[in-house]
């Protein structure tokens, strides 16, 4: 996938002309986009996600996602990162990944847009992707039921991630969408890379098993014994096909 790069006062925008024509900088403005009537939902979580009407006929709903620190820093450093070049910048490393996990036909976002906007030794982050309509996150489903089918899918889908080398550095229920139809999808994919096969993988899944432990499965273990023996059961089966 080919991204095309903006420079601005004061940073520079990498996006894919074939979903948005020339952003701006406003276009990554809540408060703008507010102004413009554009806001049709928000997500709070670690950092806000404001969900987009489209720019224009013929382009996608989208998410804009501010980049917000996480643990104890985020007490004193809310969203500024240590400037390090503009390839390392996590809006750019992040739009990037995408643009190759949709190469690789697996079930993510889809790259938008990014930038940064530098002041000195510093940078502030933010990225577009375009909305996956009708989801519902896995930490939701928990309240009212997974089937085992549906932790099977799962299960298949993570391990094409896996397959592709895909490190999703954030891996928790939140972070795995449903939509309507049963299709699993990955979303946040902020630190996230491409690696080489290896113990990372069982690292990754377990990171997950304590999400859920803490969203409350874990208060029944016969409930969550059998969730992840039916993810595990998915997980082990190769992945054949793009999970579109």
């Amino acid at each position: 996938m080919q991204f095309t790069r903006i420079p601005t006062v004061t940073g520079a925008i990498l996006f894919d002309p074939s979903r948005i024509s020339a952003p701006r900088d406003a276009d990554f403005d809540p408060l703008w986009l507010e102004q413009q009537g554009r806001i049709r939902g928000l997500a709070q979580g670690r950092g806000n996600a404001w969900f987009l009407t489209p720019r224009q006929p013929g382009e996608a709903a989208l998410v804009l996602r501010h980049f917000r620190r996480g643990g104890l820093l985020a007490r004193f450093i809310h969203d500024q990162y240590l400037w390090r070049g503009e390839s390392a910048t996590r809006s750019f490393s992040e739009l990037r990944l995408l643009g190759l996990i949709e190469a690789q036909g697996l079930s993510a976002a889809r790259p938008v847009a990014a930038r940064y906007v530098r002041e000195g030794l510093s940078y502030r982050a933010d990225l577009l992707t375009a909305l996956i309509e009708d989801t519902r996150s896995l930490a939701r489903c928990l309240s009212t039921g997974v089937s085992r089918l549906q932790w099977w899918q799962i299960g298949q889908t993570l391990r094409a991630f896996h397959d592709e080398g895909i490190f999703h550095a954030d891996l928790n229920a939140h972070n795995i969408l449903i939509d309507a139809e049963g299709a699993v999808h990955l979303v946040d994919f902020d630190r996230g890379r491409r690696r080489s096969l290896g113990r990372w993988r069982a690292q990754n899944l377990q990171r997950l098993k304590r999400s859920l432990e803490k969203l409350g499965l874990g208060q029944d273990p016969s409930a969550l014994h059998a969730a992840w023996e039916a993810l595990q059961t998915g997980y082990s089966l190769p992945r054949k096909a793009p999970l579109r």
